[in-house]
């Protein structure tokens, strides 16, 4: 009888210990683990919210009032991240161990991070240059991998991901783009950024014309009525606000420690036109409440700041 019912508790406890090891775990943002980002590959605040939040070779971090969190699982090398009011666009190389196929293609997030639907090119396409309006989720791309399925060159879908129309950026005239910028609710407008000025579109990419004449410009987004670009000389990094309606221009004070250090993001909170993020080509990163008034340096080389 003894021998029975150490049987019957040995079964009990592998059944337990096998249930336990099969559960997913659950998705979260924690204590940063590993506080020192090496790549970034884009920023922006997803789902609506107001924590900034950082895509980088090794996952999501994500900055709020308690400081940094780090993502506790989907540890993907995120490209071409782009963060909308439902969650974020994004593509990539999967995590090491991943069943996921490589490149993830387009694929998108409502959960914060935690799932993905795999929207096109899933296995096929990993989209560097990858950006979506952040309510009408329209998405351009400017395919450098060329397939069967997808023509090299912008391209833009209002389906997300379903169909695909080539845009043939009549009237670009630089060799250089910096990144493309859609307006958060037009689907339409189109700004692209580039070594000799911004360039706009009302019709998809299809014609663009110049909206300024400004120098290696590096980033460029939009808010609803303009938005901010970054260029910088042999001496200075700038930044810039502009409006369509009034074609006027004002210059954003950036902290004088970044003189030489060029800017590769910008980003706005939705919810706080005033509340700007940027980050440099050294991985440091400012978040300014006040359009530049003060700024807040929230990582040093890539090193994120504890509280």
């Amino acid at each position: 009888m003894k021998k029975k019912v150490l049987s019957c508790l040995l079964f009990v406890v592998l059944v337990l210990s096998a249930c336990s090891s099969g559960e997913p775990k659950e998705f979260l943002f924690e204590e940063v683990k590993n506080e020192q980002v090496d790549h970034i590959h884009g920023v922006g605040y997803i789902n609506g919210g107001n924590d900034l939040v950082i895509a980088t070779h090794t996952g999501l971090y994500s900055h709020t009032d308690d400081g940094w969190k780090e993502a506790n699982s989907q540890k993907h090398d995120y490209m071409g991240f782009s963060a909308v009011r439902d969650g974020f666009f994004s593509s990539g190389h999967p995590e090491e161990g991943s069943d996921l196929k490589n490149p993830l293609g387009l694929i998108k997030s409502t959960g914060k991070g935690a799932s993905f639907e795999q929207l096109a090119f899933y296995g096929e396409i990993d989209f560097h240059y990858l950006a979506a309006g952040y309510d009408s989720n329209a998405i351009y791309v400017f395919n450098e991998m060329p397939t069967e399925n997808l023509n090299g060159g912008l391209q833009y879908s209002i389906d997300q991901g379903k169909t695909w129309t080539q845009a043939t950026m009549n009237g670009f005239k630089s060799t250089n783009i910096s990144n493309f910028a859609p307006h958060p609710s037009r689907e339409e407008l189109l700004v692209v950024g580039s070594k000799d000025g911004l360039y706009i579109s009302e019709d998809y990419g299809q014609n663009l014309e110049v909206l300024n004449n400004a120098e290696m410009i590096t980033y460029v987004t939009l808010n609803e009525t303009g938005g901010y670009y970054t260029n910088f000389d042999s001496a200075n990094v700038y930044l810039n606000s502009f409006s369509f309606e009034s074609k006027e221009e004002k210059e954003i004070q950036l902290p004088s420690e970044m003189m030489q250090d060029p800017i590769i993001y910008i980003v706005t909170n939705p919810n706080n036109q005033n509340e700007i993020a940027i980050v440099t080509n050294n991985l440091n990163i400012y978040l300014t409440t006040d359009e530049g008034l003060s700024w807040d340096k929230i990582a040093t080389n890539g090193k994120l700041s504890s509280k």
